[in-house]
């Protein structure tokens, strides 16, 4: 996931630099002003926002973003809550109060995530998308990999190792040498495998087994703590 920071403190971007490395993200860029970002218009997963601003403010960077970066989704914080009626926005996830702590951006980066599984676009051969959410699982073929999805299955010329890394951050997680399943789609684990939505059990080996099923319990709890704060 990319994370954005478009703030003028410098004490408060390393601060939230530091929270979000924390958290285990280190894709991150940091503005000093709003015109530093209109400038590079990143194409970001996550853009935390300041609303008071020189020149130009942070509603109305976000009116530019949901115009250009559609899928860029934005948390505003901000010392004056009373600007933030000003502030919502068909990809605005909340507002924070500052000063910003590590909990709260944990609760917005996993909202994210939650969003990102169910956006995420995949690439096939033939210059189609099709969802993430809507792949179980996908097996190694060598140079190709199968990507099972329910009853059917497609066929793509990429190997297994290059998927990882693409599909990690929507809830993809490897269970052994030939296997990366969707943890969204995944109905629970046991001893040695994991049981997909459809019935099919995905292996999971010995030395992935605790890392597979402390993924999977954590992506449990945020769908829970998702499906609870609708």
């Amino acid at each position: 996931m990319k994370i954005g920071i478009c703030e003028d403190n410098i004490i408060e971007q390393e601060q939230y630099k530091a929270f979000f490395k924390k958290l285990g993200y280190n894709n991150i860029v940091v503005f000093s002003s709003g015109e530093e970002l209109l400038q590079e218009m990143p194409d970001l997963d996550l853009l935390f926002l300041d609303i008071e601003m020189d020149k130009i403010s942070g509603i109305q960077i976000k009116n530019i973003f949901e115009e250009k970066r559609k899928n860029t989704y934005i948390v505003f914080y901000t010392t004056h809550i009373e600007a933030m009626p000003d502030a919502f926005g068909a990809n605005v996830l909340g507002f924070l109060r500052k000063p910003v702590t590590y909990n709260e951006l944990k609760i917005y980066t996993d909202k994210t995530c939650l969003r990102l599984i169910e956006d995420c676009p995949v690439l096939l051969d033939d210059g189609k998308y099709i969802s993430s959410s809507t792949i179980l699982y996908i097996q190694s073929d060598h140079n190709y990999t199968i990507l099972y999805t329910g009853n059917s299955h497609i066929i793509v010329r990429k190997p297994l190792k290059l998927w990882i890394p693409e599909l990690a951050p929507y809830g993809f997680a490897k269970t052994c040498r030939s296997y990366i399943a969707n943890l969204y789609n995944a109905n629970y684990i046991e001893k040695s495998s994991l049981v997909m939505v459809n019935g099919d059990k995905i292996p999971v080996s010995r030395n992935l087994f605790n890392k597979v099923k402390e993924a999977y319990n954590g992506f449990q709890l945020r769908l829970y703590n998702k499906s609870i704060n609708r």
